[in-house]
């Protein structure tokens, strides 16, 4: 099968195509024949040697975490799902990636592909929407009438964290630049703050939750006094000393996604009713991938960046 690999780790030019071996799904696993495969900032991350030193994978390395496809065989013990199903999953962070003809995956972290939704946007959805779902009500615990600000509102993450914090039912600020105000405003943000021309920091106070998907800019010790006591802040990427958030009545903690075949399947719910919806930037081909990562690097996608890998 074709795969977008690394064979080291570095710059985008590490990133390159390559013949595999087909993979046989294990016990409890399905196969996925792969239509399209999201692009999130953990890919550049991995590629840049974020995990490299910590025995996480094994080289040559499929980037790539989530997708959708269809299932196309099914190892032994799965009676959940048929060959021919098609579906949308979250696929482990640890092991190999999506950036592939096909992938591996435990039958439980599957999702059923809305069926409003094309395999392209099905893929924008698995990692940056649990992502959001997760930090926001996991890990954040947002209840309804709570005010919360999300930190980098118009990327994946942020989008689907404005659109799910609104129909819990909280009061959402929402950070984003002057091109993407319009679009933030449309996934139900109550303020948008231009950050370009307004600190939060000065702007707001009292507030319950600040969830950072995005770093960078020393957002996190610069939110602290935004928090009400007891406040919660949450962290995609960047860290800060526990002790700076204790000091000041702050519950802060750096989240570190899991793969959640429940949690995929609320959103498909959410997305099948039409209470959130999919945001696409750019879609690539397979072979671009070096492109798609840059875009998705760039801090400029308005949404989600997919690879293509079949017709929709």
């Amino acid at each position: 099968m074709k795969a977008m690999v690394i064979h080291q780790y570095g710059a985008a030019e590490q990133l390159q195509l390559a013949e595999l071996p087909l993979p046989i799904p294990g016990e409890g696993q399905v196969r996925i024949k792969v239509a399209a495969a999201g692009v999130n900032p953990v890919d550049f991350h991995v590629r840049n040697g974020l995990l490299k030193d910590t025995g996480t994978h094994q080289l040559p390395l499929v980037l790539g975490w989530d997708a959708a496809g269809v299932i196309d065989a099914l190892g032994t013990g799965v009676q959940a799902w048929q060959p021919g199903q098609e579906v949308m999953v979250f696929a482990p962070i640890g092991g190999q990636g999506c950036y592939a003809e096909y992938i591996c995956v435990d039958a439980d972290l599957l999702a059923a592909k809305p069926s409003q939704l094309s395999m392209t946007e099905a893929a924008a959805v698995p990692l940056a929407a649990v992502t959001a779902w997760q930090g926001l009500f996991k890990v954040g615990q947002l209840q309804p009438g709570q005010r919360v600000y999300i930190h980098g509102a118009s990327g994946g993450v942020g989008g689907f964290a404005v659109q799910l914090a609104k129909a819990r039912g909280a009061f959402v600020y929402a950070s984003c630049s002057a091109r993407s105000r319009d679009y933030v405003a449309s996934l139900g943000a109550d303020v948008c703050l231009d950050y370009q021309q307004q600190d939060f920091a000065e702007q707001l106070t009292e507030l319950d939750l600040l969830f950072a998907c995005v770093g960078g800019n020393q957002v996190l010790p610069r939110a602290l006094p935004t928090l009400k006591s007891g406040g919660r802040l949450i962290s995609t990427f960047d860290e800060i000393d526990p002790a700076l958030a204790q000091a000041q009545g702050v519950d802060y903690q750096r989240m570190w996604v899991q793969p959640s075949g429940a949690d995929l399947k609320q959103l498909a719910e959410l997305l099948q009713s039409g209470q959130l919806r999919v945001q696409l930037d750019q879609v690539w081909p397979l072979h671009q991938a070096r492109e798609a990562l840059a875009r998705s690097e760039s801090g400029r996608a308005l949404g989600k960046v997919v690879l293509q890998l079949a017709a929709d």
